[in-house]
């Protein structure tokens, strides 16, 4: 259901076939816009199935439904870094109400483990959910603007050190 009323915010969760649950858009949002705004409920430990990557060596539990998000190789959100220290989701290209919110998982995370296959179906479709460092330059390069900041820092340390 498509909401006009500006109190709501914008997206709920459904189920989604095949992948359980997803957030989709209840209005439209054009690109650059917050979409989902990311609350931190604490700082992990380490890497998880459940965490996401905020810096280097740094990993939050997100709270609200940031962490229903799903994955796809043809995002329409990317991550922005937020004050609380945690990321939003802002619309990486328009998106039209009913859409499901999806994001690469390599907008935030420099490595990726604990994941299986990618089911995204996009064209795009790695086949496995992979991090950044993963990525093709060129991918990496359409992502500038809507991934974790620390993530080109990880890439420059690399280079730096010859890895």
């Amino acid at each position: 259901m498509c909401e006009s009323d500006s109190s709501h915010p914008g997206y709920e969760l459904r189920s989604t076939p095949g992948k359980g649950e997803g957030v989709f858009a209840t209005k439209d949002f054009p690109r650059g816009d917050l979409v989902v705004r990311g609350t931190v409920l604490k700082v992990a430990e380490k890497n998880t199935t459940w965490t996401t990557q905020v810096g280097i060596n740094k990993y939050v539990l997100r709270g609200g439904l940031a962490p229903k998000v799903n994955h796809s190789c043809s995002p329409n959100v990317g991550y922005r870094d937020n004050e609380e220290g945690g990321m939003d989701y802002f619309a990486f290209r328009d998106i039209e109400c009913g859409e499901e919110i999806v994001v690469d998982y390599a907008m935030g995370n420099y490595v990726v483990e604990h994941m299986p296959e990618c089911l995204c179906g996009s064209v795009r479709c790695r086949r496995l959910i992979t991090g950044w460092r993963d990525l093709p330059e060129q991918t990496k390069r359409e992502y500038e603007g809507f991934h974790a900041a620390y993530l080109t820092e990880l890439d420059r340390l690399n280079q730096v050190q010859g890895k």
